[in-house]
């Protein structure tokens, strides 16, 4: 004998009693699977997804970078472009291009957000004034703490050699005139030692306890080469304006 299908088969007294339990197995499927759908609402944001923001850096380009809530801030922590060309970014990763430093490039970390980016401050390598850009690069292009060290203590000109002087006594008349070693009076002024220097040298180093190496001043936060014109500085680099002082550096 032929069989019908269960819902057909069911008395008429029963079937509105059958098709309320169906709807109701229906609606609660739907709201299990609303709730699986909502449980993914609490992932991360994109790294693009601003949170909060921040001013004050000091960097003209502040309000293109992107910040975030969920960022760590630093305690300005100086620190060193390792890699050639490292791309700066107004957001981790994907962001628009702000510029590319150089290795060797000196920059200051203000905050880090997650394992993504490091977001720093530095002078702007187009501008000779002193003005100071911001951006996103990836932890790996700084270059390692020891080896920032490194080139603070050890290559980093060291000027403690006074130039030869000699006092002439030649009587009432000169007595008391320093000149140099050619002969020539100076008023006490050291000798230039042959001129601008034009060898290679670090223009940029590391303060130790507060302290820069001899022959640089102190241009928070860094310790850099002082110059009067170009031809001061190690060959290649440019005698610019830097908070206000004129500091010896890679770019004009």
């Amino acid at each position: 004998m032929k069989r019908r299908p269960f819902f057909l088969g069911a008395t008429a007294s029963a079937r509105p009693a059958l098709g309320f339990f169906l709807a109701c197995t229906f609606v609660i499927g739907c709201g299990l699977i609303k709730k699986k759908k909502d449980a993914g609402d609490d992932d991360e944001p994109p790294a693009n997804a601003p949170t909060v923001t921040v001013t004050g850096s000091g960097a003209k380009n502040e309000k293109d970078v992107l910040r975030y809530a969920s960022e760590t801030k630093l305690a300005n922590e100086p620190a060193t472009i390792g890699k050639d060309a490292t791309k700066v970014k107004t957001f981790p990763a994907s962001g628009a291009d702000v510029t590319a430093l150089a290795k060797g490039t000196a920059v200051v970390k203000i905050a880090k957000f997650f394992s993504t980016g490091v977001l720093i401050t530095f002078d702007d390598p187009a501008a000779a004034d002193g003005s100071k850009l911001m951006g996103w690069i990836a932890p790996e292009a700084l270059a390692a703490p020891g080896a920032a060290a490194t080139t603070a203590t050890t290559a980093a000109p060291v000027f403690t050699a006074a130039p030869k002087v000699a006092t002439v006594d030649a009587g009432a008349k000169d007595a008391g005139v320093v000149v140099d070693a050619g002969g020539a009076a100076d008023a006490g002024k050291p000798a230039d030692a042959g001129g601008p220097v034009q060898s290679s040298g670090t223009i940029t180093a590391l303060p130790t306890g507060g302290k820069c190496p001899a022959g640089m001043i102190l241009v928070t936060p860094l310790c850099r080469r002082p110059c009067a014109v170009d031809t001061d500085c190690p060959k290649g680099a440019f005698c610019t304006s830097s908070g206000g002082r004129k500091t010896c550096s890679a770019t004009k």
